[in-house]
Order: C-alpha cells, then structure tokens, then sequence
C-alpha cells in the first residue's frame, strides 16, 4: 500500500506539474499572439489643414512608437463615440493614423507628448515627451507651406533691421527678397532690386494695393507667418529697386502706426500660419461676421466662403459669381447684434463692380447662424447677396 501511495503521490506532482507548465505555455502564447496582433505595423502622419502626409516606415521607430502609446498616462476616457475619429479638434494640427493588425487609431496633436484619441476621447502622455516622433515632425514640415506663428516681439529679435529676407506668397508661391530698413510696431521693408519689385507688382496683379496678402518670410534660418500691404509708401533708401518708398510686414500681435492691431493684418497672419479656424475657434457672432467683411474687402474671397451658409438662393456658386463682380469693397459700419436670437446685424458698405457700378454707404441686414463646429457661426449666404445685390436700375 505504501509503494501504491507513494507511486499516485508522484503522478499527482507529476500532472500538477504538467498542468502548471501547460497554463504558463497558454499565457505566455497568448500574450506573445496578443502582442503580435496588437504590433503597430504602419503609421502615417498628415497635416490637419493642408495636404502634405509622410509614412513611417523605420522598423526602429514604429517599434519606439508602439512601446511610448502601450506605456503612454492614459488622461480623460468619455467612453466611445462612434465616427469621431477623423473629427479635428480645435487647434490640433497634426493627424497620426497608427494601423495595428487588429486596429486603426486615429490622434490628433499639436505637441506631440500629448496624442488624443477622438474615438474614446482619451489623451495619451507619451512619457518619452513625444520624441518618438520628431523625426517625423520635422520631415513632415519641411512640406508645409505655412510659417511659424510668432509674436512680433520673438520677430523683432530674429528679423532686424538691415537684415535681408526672402518673402514667399502663399496664394502664388511666388518670392522675393526684401530688407528691413525699420519699424518699431511692425517690420517697414524694401525690395533689394528692381527684379524683387516686378515680382511683388506681379503677386498684387500688376498694380500697387493695399489689399493685406498672407506670406511666410524666410530669415536666418526660420520661417514665419506674416502679412503685408502692397503699397509703397514713406520713405525708401535702396536705390534702383522701382520702389517709391518701403511696405509694411505685419506679424502676430504687431501693430500699425496708431498703436492699434489690425484686424485685416492679423487674419492673414493667421491664414500664413495655417491657423486661420484656430484663431476663431469659440469666436462670436459679431468677430465671424467682422472676419468675413474683411476677407471681402481684402478679395481674399476663400477666406470668406469657410464662413458663409450656403442655402437655397445662395449656393456656392452664386456667392462665387458675386464676388467675381467686385472690383473694391470697403466696410463703414456694423452695428447690433439685434432680433430675439441676438444674430441680426446692420452694415454699411460702398463698393465698386467690374462694370463701373459704384454703390455708396448701402445699408442692409446680415444674419449669422448658430452652427456646429470648432467655428460656432457662419454667416447666411442670403445676407451676402443682399449686400452685394445689383443695384436697381430705373426705367426712362
């Protein structure tokens, strides 16, 4: 009975044994299938406003990519929202979209520490501080066409006087060199050569104007969003350019020669920096409508249609048939808001059409409209063509 016991002892440790080794090969496969199925095995990253996307294709920094997001501080979780993933959050200018073997994620970021996920509204702190991605980052903007959104007071200590730049316009790609000869609230330049000044004439459609343009100047190694007038004015110092005087570079928060901040200036700063629904992103009715105006009067009609309504009557082709009228627009007024929901305004306007029309100080209506988006309001497309309507004309 002894040798019996003795030999059912062994077996029991021996299938103990068997079993335990067994459970530890099942979790450790389990795991190790896991880890396989969830390996990132491509990434791309892309711009939020713009085209411009580069893959991540080193073995070595996907590996460094799976490790920092698997290790990452989850922060917030609302649970998961179906369809949001390709939403852009406001100010987010980065989409990273990380496909898995058995997933895709979408982030968005602006700093790359910190990734947030639309679909379950977590943000994961990389503990690396991002720089698992920076290669990246910088691959990426070197295809971007858009400046550094810099304060004038980080620019007046980059671009100084008597430094050259080379201004690039962002509609038409075209370029210039220039000099800062002076300016304390914004950057007064010239054109170096009277080459530089038929391509500035050029970019302005072969007439001096004052209409505000959105360019990136290149100095010393940097790229920065600005805008500028194309107006020579004042004094000029460089000889044998065919510049009558200098123009103006306006950058974020300058400020023009009354001490104020320009508002035409400014959005065109923002339009540079590829931040343009950033910087009215929570805005108000009457700041979109005063945006809109003043993208008209500037004929940067773009701009413009990101914040009109299109509805019956005022589709996008008829708001583009009107502004293709316009040969000057300028704005006196804008007065309210007024009506039970705070959303009807009264402007005064003049402007001129392509056929000679002139119309004078022209009152009407304008009505904005609560929307949904990072931008909380647009204007109704109807407003627009009742300001902009033909002027009756009386039978003799």
């Amino acid at each position: 009975m002894r040798v019996i016991g003795f030999r059912t002892g062994r077996s029991v440790k021996r299938t103990l044994l068997i079993i335990v080794v067994f459970c530890l090969f099942i979790f450790f496969l389990g795991r190790g299938v896991h880890s396989w199925i969830s390996q990132i095995i491509s990434a791309q990253l892309s711009f939020a406003s713009h085209e411009g996307k580069i893959a991540l294709a080193d073995d070595n920094t996907l590996t460094e990519l799976n490790r920092q997001i698997s290790g990452a501080m989850i922060a917030g979780d609302r649970g998961q929202v179906q369809g949001e993933q390709d939403s852009r959050p406001a100010g987010m200018r980065y989409r990273l979209v990380v496909k898995r073997r058995n997933q895709t994620q979408t982030f968005w970021f602006d700093k790359p520490a910190n990734l947030y996920e639309p679909e379950t509204g977590r943000t994961y702190v990389l503990k690396d501080g991002g720089a698992c991605l920076e290669g990246a980052l910088k691959e990426i903007n070197k295809k971007s066409p858009y400046g550094e959104f810099l304060s004038w007071a980080e620019v007046d200590e980059i671009f100084c006087k008597f430094d050259r730049a080379k201004i690039t316009d962002l509609d038409t790609g075209k370029s210039f060199m220039v000099q800062r000869r002076a300016g304390s609230l914004h950057a007064d330049v010239q054109p170096l050569t009277a080459a530089d000044s038929r391509i500035m004439k050029e970019i302005y459609g072969g007439s001096w104007s004052w209409k505000r343009r959105a360019i990136v100047v290149t100095v010393r190694g940097r790229r920065i969003a600005a805008s500028m007038n194309g107006m020579p004015h004042g004094a000029g110092a460089i000889g044998g350019n065919e510049f009558n005087g200098h123009f103006c570079i306006h950058f974020r928060d300058s400020r023009v020669h009354n001490n104020k901040v320009n508002l035409a200036h400014q959005v065109m700063v923002w339009k540079a920096a590829g931040r343009f629904e950033e910087m009215l992103a929570g805005a108000g009715a009457e700041q979109v409508l005063n945006v809109v105006l003043t993208t008209v009067e500037q004929a940067d009609y773009n701009l413009s249609k990101r914040l009109i309504r299109y509805e019956a009557g005022a589709g996008e082709r008829e708001i583009d048939r009107i502004f293709s009228r316009i040969s000057w627009f300028s704005v006196a007024e804008v007065s309210g808001p007024a009506g039970e929901n705070k959303t009807l305004f009264r402007v005064k306007v003049s402007y001129g059409l392509r056929d000679g029309t002139q119309v004078k100080e022209r009152e009407a209506a304008c009505e904005t409209v609560k929307v949904s988006g990072p931008i909380p309001w647009q204007v109704r497309g109807m407003s627009i063509v009742e300001i902009l309507q033909e002027p009756e004309t009386e039978d003799n």
